[in-house]
Parts: structure tokens; C-alpha cells; sequence
């Protein structure tokens, strides 16, 4: 593997007494200590995360950077990462995880599999700290607390259209400055925990060539504790919101094409409420609740293709601003 200076990018929000664990591991990781840093970026936090971090700050060893991102979102936090790293390739937490020594190292060895690999992505397995998964909660549901993995055990590159999960997620810096950084949903209208902002991402990256790998031997260990259904539900709807703003900015839909789509969801709404239903009534919770889940985000997706949720009015200056500069810059 090539070493290359890599900065680790940890946005965090009122979670200093899971600080201290992310930190240590980092800095135990066996990547070459001289090549690479940890940016700690706290978003509005209220808590002690000032004082915990500081203390890292002062301690000797692999440099830790604490900085304050004022403007509330995930979005917000993983773009001034970006911008006060040092180093050419760019590595993404959360701060409710927790990793291995070697998690760096084979992070890193995605970009070795192809001179063109901007984005690596690891795997994701949820730990619930030795509690008790509840009967509603079952693996497929997992993947709404962020578990991520695709099948087969060697290191790969991936086809368009894909999604990677950005709790473990490695990028070039240039890949990221070239696209304009991340835009999430979460700047028009959809709360932080479902931003997806690596949806536009991904496409540009696509257009421009560039390529993405999966090395699933770079794992993380996902710490979300025991969520509520209603937690779970809110989650998913929020996710359907996101979809249908993300949509908007991948497809351009015209109107015709935004109701044929809406109907379409709708139906699929109606059908997964029914496989709810029927699963419930065989005792199955778990499958009860995985169509259920899938029923919410059709709803917020549909509430969103119908411009009833969402900061369309900013959704739509943002669109007409980006392609009025595409089109001076000749990208159009």
C-alpha cells in the first residue's frame, strides 16, 4: 500500500463522552504517525465538547484540530472538515463509532486499486452494546441506523449508480474541491440526519470519470444505541423527503414526469403498507416493520415530489444560481 497523508475528519454534536473513545483509537491506528491528522469539527454542540477535545488538542502525539462549525448540519460540518485539512485525501466518522488499528491503513488501500478511485468506502456493522435487540428491529431494517455492506469479501471497484454510507468513507481531496463539496438535503428543508449528501456527489463524480471502490476489511463499528419505532419512522420519512429533493436535483423532472413518478410511489406506498399489514398478522415484526419503514419514506418522498415539504423556494434559487455559473464556466 501507498502511503499517502490522510486527514480524518470527525464531526461531532453534543457527544463529548464518546469522544474520548474515537480519539484513542484514531490515534493508535498503524498508519504512519506523520502521515495523518485529526480534525475534530463540532457542530453547535452545547455540551462539554470544547474541554474534551481541547485536551487532545494539548496532548503530544498524532495532531488532533478541534474547530466550531456555528451553522447547524451535518452538510455544513463535513464540508469545513474539508476545508481546514491539510492533506490530500480527506477520511470520514461519526462520532458513535468506533474502529480497529488497521482501519486507516485498509481504508486507504481502496485508492490502490485504480488510479482513478476518488471515493473508498468500508463496511458498517451496528454494535448495540451487549442490549437487547428488540423482535421489530431485524437486519434489513439495520440499514435506516446506517449499516452498510455489499456482498463478497475482496476489495472491488463499484458500479454507477451506487450508494456508499459517509460514517466510513475515504475521499481525494481534489475529487472534493472539483465538485463543489458536499450538498446535502439538509440545506433545503430536511433535518441533518438524513442529508444525504453524498448523493450529488456521487454523480458528479460519475461525470467526470471518476471511480469508486468498496473494501470491506475497513470496518466500523456503528454504536447507535436502541432506537423507538417512532424514531425509526421519523428517520425513514425524513429519508423519503430527502429522496424527492435529491431526485429533483439528479433528473430535472418535468412536471409530467414528477406526477407519472409521484403515482408510482404512491402505489408503492399502498403496497407496502399491505405487506405491513400481512406480516403483522403472521407475527412477524420484524418484516412488519421493514415495510412499514419502507411505507414512511415513500410518504415524506411523495410529500416532497408534491413540493408540500422541503425549502422549494431555495431549492429552486440554488438550481438556477448553479446552472447560470455552469453555463458561464462552459460545463453546460
Amino acid at each position: 500500500m501507498t502511503v499517502q497523508p490522510i486527514s480524518i475528519i470527525v464531526c461531532t454534536h453534543n457527544r463529548a463522552d464518546l469522544l474520548p473513545r474515537i480519539i484513542g483509537q484514531l490515534r493508535a491506528q498503524d498508519y504512519p504517525r506523520d502521515a495523518f491528522e485529526i480534525i475534530v469539527v463540532d457542530n453547535c454542540s452545547t455540551d462539554q465538547t470544547p474541554q474534551v477535545a481541547g485536551r487532545f488538542v494539548a496532548e503530544p502525539g498524532v495532531p488532533v484540530h478541534y474547530v466550531v462549525e456555528s451553522r447547524p448540519g451535518i452538510t455544513f460540518a463535513r464540508n469545513r472538515g474539508a476545508e481546514e485539512a491539510r492533506y490530500p485525501f480527506l477520511a470520514y466518522l461519526d462520532d458513535d463509532c468506533s474502529v480497529r488499528p488497521d482501519w486507516l491503513s485498509q481504508l486507504r488501500s481502496g485508492f490502490d486499486l485504480d488510479e482513478s478511485v476518488v471515493i473508498v468506502a468500508g463496511r458498517i456493522i451496528l454494535d448495540f452494546d451487549k442490549q437487547e435487540k428488540p423482535t421489530w428491529l431485524g437486519s434489513k431494517s439495520e440499514r435506516w441506523l446506517g449499516a452498510y455492506n455489499l456482498p463478497g469479501s475482496q476489495s472491488r471497484l463499484l458500479e454507477f449508480p451506487l450508494y456508499v454510507c459517509e460514517a466510513n468513507m475515504a475521499l481525494t481531496r481534489e475529487a472534493w474541491e472539483a465538485v463543489g463539496g458536499f450538498l446535502g438535503m439538509d440545506q433545503f428543508g430536511s433535518p441533518h440526519v438524513a442529508a444525504q449528501e453524498i448523493g450529488i456527489l456521487l454523480k458528479q463524480i460519475e461525470q467526470q470519470g471518476g471511480k469508486v471502490a468498496f473494501v470491506p476489511s475497513a470496518i466500523v463499528h456503528h454504536h447507535p444505541g436502541i432506537p423507538t419505532r417512532r424514531w425509526m419512522l421519523r428517520r425513514a420519512y425524513l429519508h423519503g423527503v430527502s429522496d424527492g429533493i435529491l431526485d429533483y436535483f439528479l433528473y430535472r423532472r418535468s412536471l409530467p414526469s414528477v406526477a407519472y413518478h409521484t403515482i408510482l410511489d404512491t402505489a408503492a406506498m399502498i403496497v407496502f403498507f399491505g405487506f405491513s399489514a400481512g406480516s403483522f398478522l403472521t407475527i412477524d415484526l420484524a418484516s412488519a416493520m421493514y415495510h412499514l419503514l419502507r411505507a414512511a419514506a415513500r410518504i415524506g418522498k411523495i410529500l416532497s415530489e408534491m413540493r408540500l415539504v422541503g425549502d422549494w423556494p431555495r431549492v429552486r434559487s440554488w438550481t438556477s444560481a448553479h446552472v447560470a455559473r455552469s453555463r458561464r464556466v462552459g460545463l453546460r
